[in-house]
């Protein structure tokens, strides 16, 4: 039923047979297909479905077993997709980079002006990015820190 996208019959078949972290995840992908079913007029309603249905699949890839690294890095990168869709801009980065998936992590912390947190994937994780993903990150951080420092001056002049 799962390989079929029968989500929600796959989680009910999980529960009867006392398989509690299958139907978890069933119910994480049932969740996903629920939010991407809302209409874009109602945003309000698809960015809480989005949320909840990325919660569940970070829920997911907290209670994975040590040794399935895979399936942790997989749930937490559709969590980040989630997230990115909900507008969560930072619990996507937060995600992406759990996910290993230094790219997104990236753009979405610059998207949503988590300059810091894009600076420490840019530090940590420079030789994973695109290396023109890394330049424009690169220029994105000077700018913006450029313009944090000489606000700074600016200010501490007059005082």
């Amino acid at each position: 039923m799962f390989l079929n996208k029968r989500y929600a019959q796959a989680s009910v078949a999980f529960l009867r047979a006392g398989r509690d972290r299958e139907a978890a995840i069933c119910k994480a992908y049932f969740l996903r297909e629920k939010a991407r079913s809302i209409s874009t007029a109602t945003s309000a309603a698809r960015i809480k479905a989005f949320v909840t249905a990325a919660d569940a699949f970070f829920a997911c890839a907290e209670d994975s077993p040590s040794k399935q690294v895979n399936e942790r890095l997989s749930h937490y990168g559709i969590a980040g997709e989630c997230y990115s869709e909900a507008r969560d801009l930072k619990r996507a980065g937060d995600s992406y980079r759990m996910a290993e998936r230094y790219d997104g992590a990236g753009r979405t912390y610059r998207e949503g002006g988590y300059f810091d947190e894009m600076v420490e994937v840019i530090t940590r994780h420079g030789d994973a990015l695109d290396s023109s993903l890394l330049e424009r990150l690169t220029m994105v951080a000077q700018m913006y820190y450029f313009k944090v420092y000489f606000s700074v001056l600016l200010v501490s002049e007059y005082l």
